[in-house]
């Protein structure tokens, strides 16, 4: 090798190394921008709100710039104001404490996702987080029965009515169902223990691992929170398909009337369930057989 040859490629090699350098400190930052709920060392990347709503939510905030922060949520008539950011306190230097309010989704018998986004940004060092705000899950389908005489379905004695099959192929483990189900009867003695099965075809209730669920019915005279009822769906095996259906049951006198209406159903991402199980509980249904 001549000395050209030997100085030319001392050259590359130099140059190569320069670049790697750049490359390395333009990625490596020294400026931070941390969001937890309870310990740093689990940083959140969303807000998840329960479905019966939060009062007085924290977030802790870490950083070792000066941050500007706003927020935004869905607005809907349904969904005005839903969420919102009541203060933005710091506790010492580099540490803030987020404090929200959320409502209830319950309050609307609906699980129905709504959500939004919080940001917090350092223009000067273009450094920016953004959480995703959310609550509730994506609507699959709806039936208010608007078949039926009176717009919803009503049950006496030992009647059952048989849902059609799910109206849209999934291929989901999990599902949510919700409806709204209350009694009436002019026997008040009878108005005690008025139940309602929900039976499942092709799954299984995540409660309790069985295809029939009961939930005790209140005397009302339409729906309402206090009488909206939801249910975590699994499937039996296999997934959850078209074939999957629901039975409504009865076994109450002939005096009681149970009235049932607003039934849905809403896709569970695997997401949710990691957040709703927790990491060994999501591991632990990932090896099971029927997954």
């Amino acid at each position: 090798m001549n000395n050209k040859t030997l100085i030319l490629w001392v050259c590359i090699a130099a140059l190569f190394c320069s670049c790697q350098k750049e490359v390395t400190e333009a990625t490596t930052r020294n400026e931070y921008i941390t969001v937890y709920e309870t310990s740093p060392d689990e940083p959140l990347d969303a807000i998840q709100v329960p479905f019966a709503g939060v009062q007085d939510g924290q977030i802790h905030v870490l950083s070792n710039v000066d941050l500007q922060w706003k927020y935004f949520v869905n607005q809907t008539a349904k969904y005005k104001d839903w969420f919102t950011i009541k203060s933005v306190d710091e506790v010492e230097p580099g540490h803030m404490v987020i404090t929200y309010d959320a409502e209830s989704l319950l309050d609307l018998n609906s699980l129905e996702w709504r959500g939004g986004r919080l940001s917090l940004m350092c223009p000067d060092q273009s450094l920016g987080k953004f959480l995703a705000v959310d609550q509730g899950h994506d609507l699959i389908f709806a039936e208010p029965f608007d078949s039926e005489s009176q717009g919803h379905l009503t049950l006496t004695g030992k009647q059952n009515y048989v849902t059609e099959e799910y109206p849209v192929l999934n291929t989901d483990y999990y599902d949510y169902i919700s409806f709204n189900a209350w009694a009436t009867t002019d026997n008040e003695f009878l108005s005690k223990s008025i139940t309602l099965d929900v039976t499942i075809s092709g799954g299984l209730f995540y409660d309790t691992g069985l295809t029939t669920f009961r939930v005790n019915v209140p005397v009302g005279d339409g729906p309402d929170k206090s009488n909206f009822k939801y249910l975590l769906i699994q499937g039996n095996g296999e997934r959850l398909s078209a074939n999957t259906k629901f039975t409504f049951s009865t076994a109450n006198d002939d005096l009681v009337y149970v009235h049932v209406d607003n039934f849905s159903a809403y896709k569970v991402t695997e997401a949710d369930i990691f957040n709703m199980f927790g990491d060994e509980d999501y591991l632990e249904e990932e090896e099971s057989e029927w997954i």
